[in-house]
């Protein structure tokens, strides 16, 4: 009886409709009858789900990374996805962890992503323990009091699933309309989220160096120009198309849609110098010169820079706080061949 319990309480972790709770409750209730007893089945069922939790946690941990590097893997999850969720698991920490293991259908899915952003063993098995040992330690516990009545044992477990359900649902149509603002909201302030986002050094780490963060950065340099076109009241309504269009052949814009020009003319610099000001205040100089290099990287990726791209750079570089000492370096840096 013991195995079959171990066994139930570990699979959830694999499959979540396997109904460990109601074996849970079994056992309890087979306790009334000698056949075991309260303390081991929950010893027992807390274990095993927890030995099931840890062995999904380090298999995703080791493997995971490699198998969401391949095409199928970005397929079935985007790197931009996966660096959101590991943005959460930071963000949360063990509290969320904890709070998530009580909720059916999401506790499955917390040890494997977990391992996935390469959470730390004790941030993520601690509080999963915790929340494991409470649970099945809850479960035993009106098991064994109910006593020997099967029906109402069952009846007890279903009302609280019932409930956690009624709760996971809640829980996630509440994320689902988070979601849905913070993606208006980032949409209006692309520019500075992608920026943010490539030059940030407490990015997710499983994408430094690789070409999908420099994809993200050279994004970034190309929406930051973008946006510029848009704030420069000295530009033409076809000196901006010129811009939109040489950005979307050589800086890798693909099919992202321009800005919406508001108006009048003076609420387009002031949006900028505003988006400016917010990059001076959350990155140091070395970070601002790097977005400056990547800008004039991407520029002379064809050996030529057009007059409006040089004017926006030079506009952008000295919005940034970036010298013309230091921006005549980078140039001279960029122009000069490397040696060999």
């Amino acid at each position: 009886m013991y195995g079959v319990l171990a066994l139930l309480a570990a699979i959830e972790n694999v499959l979540p409709p396997v109904p460990s709770d109601a074996a849970v409750g079994l056992g309890a209730f087979l306790s009334h009858r000698g056949v075991v007893t309260p303390f081991g089945v929950f010893l027992v069922t807390w274990s095993a789900n927890l030995a099931g939790a840890a062995a999904v946690y380090f298999t995703a941990r080791r493997f995971g990374p490699r198998l969401f590097a391949t095409r199928t893997g970005r397929r079935l999850l985007a790197p931009r996805s996966l660096a959101v969720i590991e943005r959460e698991y930071l963000r949360f920490g063990t509290v969320g962890i904890f709070l998530s293991r009580f909720l059916p259908g999401i506790r499955a899915v917390v040890p494997p992503f977990a391992g996935l952003v390469n959470l730390s063993p004790a941030r993520t098995l601690v509080p999963m323990g915790l929340a494991s040992a409470i649970w099945y330690g809850g479960l035993t516990l009106v098991g064994t009091l109910i006593g020997t009545e099967w029906e109402r044992i069952a009846g007890v477990l279903t009302g609280i699933n019932r409930t956690l359900g009624v709760a996971t649902a809640v829980v996630v149509v509440a994320g689902l309309i988070l979601w849905w603002i913070q993606r208006r909201r980032r949409h209006r302030e692309r520019v500075w989220h992608a920026t943010r986002d490539a030059l940030d050094p407490a990015a997710p780490s499983f994408l430094a160096g690789t070409d999908i963060a420099e994809g993200s950065a050279r994004q970034a340099a190309a929406l930051l120009v973008l946006e510029l076109a848009y704030a420069d009241p000295v530009l033409t309504p076809e000196d901006r198309e010129t811009v939109v269009a040489h950005l979307r052949e050589r800086w890798g814009l693909g099919g992202v849609d321009s800005p919406p020009p508001p108006a009048p003319e003076h609420e387009r610099r002031t949006r900028f110098v505003g988006y400016a000001a917010r990059l001076r205040q959350r990155f140091g100089r070395p970070q601002r010169l790097e977005l400056v290099e990547r800008l004039w990287t991407v520029a002379f990726s064809d050996g030529a820079i057009g007059a409006h791209e040089e004017r926006l750079m030079h506009v952008a570089a000295e919005l940034l706080g970036v010298s013309t000492h230091e921006l005549a370096e980078v140039r001279q840096r960029l122009q000069t061949p490397p040696s060999r």
